[in-house]
């Protein structure tokens, strides 16, 4: 089977495009052939059909809103790559033509290439399965978030709720922009143009149900840890010392929850003091000062190691030097690449009674506190530092949950299915 993938970036910068690259590989080596389309910049990896890919926005190089050029081409570019870019549409029907996929599996899109994809393959007879990787179709902001809790009001009261609260970059002109560019979607009948919806958890396809979009439609399959031999053939035994480690993994900002963790843990130090907590990560420098500040300012120097994100694999070795991964999110989440990871290295998480987490973790794998509450995560470190062999306990199961739902294996096959099923009803529509 030949596959069209389209997605605006063609190099690792974080989960959506590492999986991009995870699945070209594990298609390619069952045998098929994957022909990617994206965009034009110096940070791609090369390709036999790159000469093919469309250019940037602004043709720069950069991928932030805020680094593009202040050009009118610019302006021009991002109001095109928001409703409807023909520039774009040409590109990948040329590829097209020249290559002749069986299908087109459609990752992010949206504000860099445009919906126009999804005419270009429309037109040229190619059926289309969209993954969903956030909750743009349900959402103004992507993420069921606000001000600092959950906000369904795009589904509960329509869209212009993210107009009215400027949900998109805090501004009314660019939530406007958003608003009109989704009833641009409804307006073109694009969903119809799809032929199958792959979420990667069951709270969004019933947020996706809920909008109206149809249950018929789309498929839960989750996003997969890719295996190599080195880290399977790694000791995985979760090992309980005097202190138990706890290990967070992300963004130090709001919407992840690093804030209420701290909290916790100055909390947490007033009962215990038999933990520590290791933080890795952080991409923007005053989200970082703020972190280490408030470990400077509570005294909890001893209890909190706070160090930079690593590109390379060796972020593994973190899950194995911990016993458990605290991913405390205030907003909903879709899939974290490090819940799965820590499931794989047989390491429970702990997290928040809400949203994805519903169906993507469950008791015998995961410690769950009550959302946005800093005292319920507080006991709940405290009830584990504790009872320490309840960490053993579900250390136990994650091998078998991890490989009921996070292999390769499983999640190939299941494309590979939802695929064939497509391509079958598309020919013989």
């Amino acid at each position: 089977m030949k596959v069209l993938i389209v997605h605006y970036r063609y190099f690792i910068s974080g989960g959506p495009e590492r999986y991009l690259f995870n699945v070209k590989e594990a298609l390619e080596n069952r045998g098929h052939s994957v022909i990617p389309f994206s965009i034009r910049t110096a940070n791609n990896a090369s390709s036999e059909y790159e000469s093919f890919f469309a250019p940037n926005i602004g043709d720069s190089n950069e991928v932030l809103l805020e680094k593009y050029p202040k050009t009118i081409r610019t302006i021009f570019d991002l109001i095109a790559r928001e409703f409807y870019s023909f520039k774009i549409k040409k590109c990948l029907k040329i590829l097209i033509e020249k290559t002749h996929p069986d299908i087109c599996y459609l990752l992010a899109y949206k504000r860099a290439l445009s919906p126009s994809v999804i005419d270009a393959c429309a037109e040229m007879s190619l059926p289309i399965v969209n993954r969903l990787s956030d909750y743009n179709m349900v959402c103004c902001a992507a993420s069921l978030y606000r001000d600092g809790h959950f906000c369904d009001d795009c589904i509960s009261s329509g869209d212009f709720q993210g107009v009215k609260y400027k949900c998109v970059k805090n501004s009314h002109i660019f939530s406007l922009m958003r608003y009109f560019s989704n009833h641009f979607f409804k307006l073109k009948r694009f969903d119809a143009k799809i032929q199958r919806y792959i979420c990667t958890n069951e709270f969004m396809r019933l947020m996706m149900i809920k909008k109206g979009f149809s249950e018929n439609k789309s498929s839960v399959l989750p996003t997969f840890f890719k295996e190599s031999k080195i880290l399977k053939s790694l000791p995985k035994e979760n090992l309980i010392d005097s202190k138990i480690k706890f290990l967070f993994i992300g963004n130090m900002d709001e919407s992840k929850g690093v804030f209420d963790l701290l909290a916790s843990v100055i909390l947490l130090k007033k009962d215990v003091v038999n933990f520590h907590l290791t933080m890795v990560g952080g991409l923007r420098d005053y989200e970082n000062t703020k972190v280490k500040n408030i470990i400077d300012n509570n005294e909890l120097t001893d209890f909190v190691t706070m160090e930079p994100f690593q590109h390379s694999g060796n972020v593994f070795e973190y899950y194995l030097k911990n016993n458990l991964t605290i991913i405390p999110a205030r907003w909903v989440e879709n899939l974290p690449n490090t819940l799965i990871e820590s499931l794989y290295f047989n390491r429970p998480v702990v997290v928040p009674d809400v949203g994805s987490f519903k169906y993507t973790v469950d008791d015998s794998v995961a410690f769950k506190f009550d959302a946005l509450s800093q005292k319920a995560l507080a006991e709940t470190l405290k009830y584990i530092c504790q009872q320490p062999t309840s960490i053993l306990q579900k250390s136990l199961n994650c091998k078998a949950f991890f490989n009921a739902r996070y292999t390769e294996e499983m999640h190939i096959n299941g494309l590979l299915n939802i695929f064939d099923e497509q391509v079958e009803l598309y020919e013989n529509f």
